[in-house]
């Protein structure tokens, strides 16, 4: 005959089993009671966006300006956190690594994360699992940009520069595998040309050895080297997008300065550690959208050549994650650059 104190324990266990039982019935059924845990989100915590760069780049100023009016929308703290180096993976291993509540944010380049799992046979985090993407936020084209030292005043020039001088190139970008990177090693595949990759913590960084002529160009979000480019410290070719620019009128697209093979676009989104509930991720989707649609936040995101590209839903965000992976796999690839 059991005792009361074991009839007790096995009632308990009894209970719980069925309770879990249930509750996993009900949430494959979507009938789990969840509304309440978005409506408690945040409460009275902060919430990081932690950024994978130095501050004063193009990254940066996209997770400040959201974080800003994220904060209005939401009444609660938003704060952006620096975490640079590794390209990207120091930011998104303490990401990955976070509590899957909310609160902590990842800004995802949608190229360079997808690059960073085709780079690395081991990562400190899996780059599927690890991470709920959230929305997409920004789509922005490239500027090809050198230092006004080079003989080169198109972009054809650059390619028959290039050409007669294999490797003698340097260009700089804000990390190996990086969006920046990637947009040189696509011009170099498309162009038939060899240039020489030098790897940075940011962009801005890089953008300050390109004025001092320590290297000679960069494939580079536009804001950027805008300010140099309108004093003159550095020349623009050409912008990767299919029409012309407003910030940069002057300068022609990649088809129009005679090299049409050459497009890229780069997109930067959100995303939350993997395992965050499906109502916050749901409720984040609904105010960082609600954000980037304010006519102030698109005026200035397209004064720096970034144009809002809101994914239709987190799922809609993955599933094009998933899709860039592959494509990159295929890239990486075919440029020659080995998985360490």
């Amino acid at each position: 005959m059991p005792t009361p104190v074991l009839r007790s324990s096995v009632v308990r266990l009894r209970r719980r089993f069925v309770a879990t039982a249930l509750f996993g019935a009900f949430a494959a059924l979507g009938a789990v009671p969840s509304a309440g845990v978005a409506q408690e989100f945040p409460g009275d915590r902060p919430i990081r966006i932690v950024v994978p760069y130095t501050a004063g780049g193009s990254s940066d100023f996209i997770a400040r300006t959201v974080a800003g009016k994220l904060a209005e929308s939401m009444k609660a703290s938003v704060v952006v956190e620096n975490r640079p180096g590794g390209n990207t993976v120091i930011a998104a291993e303490h990401v990955a690594k976070a509590a899957p509540d909310g609160h902590t944010l990842l800004l995802i380049g949608e190229l360079t994360h997808s690059s960073v799992a085709a780079l690395n046979k081991q990562l400190p985090f899996d780059p599927v699992a690890d991470f709920a993407p959230i929305t997409n936020a920004i789509k922005s084209p490239l500027v090809v940009v050198v230092h006004p030292s080079l003989p080169a005043k198109t972009l054809q020039e650059f390619v028959a520069y290039a050409k007669a001088n294999p490797g003698q190139i340097a260009y700089g970008s804000a990390g190996i595998g990086n969006t920046l990177h990637l947009g040189g090693e696509v011009f170099a595949a498309a162009t038939g040309t060899k240039l020489t990759h030098v790897p940075y913590k940011g962009a801005s960084q890089a953008v300050i050895d390109l004025v001092g002529g320590r290297i000679q160009a960069m494939f580079d979000l536009p804001q950027t080297p805008l300010p140099h480019i309108q004093e003159g410290r550095l020349r623009a070719l050409a912008v990767t997008s299919d029409q012309r620019l407003d910030i940069l009128p002057q300068v022609p697209t990649t088809a129009e300065a005679g090299v049409p093979e050459y497009r890229f676009a780069t997109r930067v989104g959100f995303a939350a550690p993997g395992g965050t509930p499906q109502p916050i991720l749901q409720r984040l989707h609904k105010e960082i959208v609600g954000v980037l649609q304010q006519p102030d936040v698109r005026a200035a995101f397209e004064q720096r050549a970034m144009f809002v590209d809101p994914s239709e839903s987190p799922e809609a965000f993955r599933t094009s994650m998933l899709a860039e992976m592959e494509r990159l796999k295929r890239v990486i690839r075919d440029a020659g650059i080995v998985p360490q």
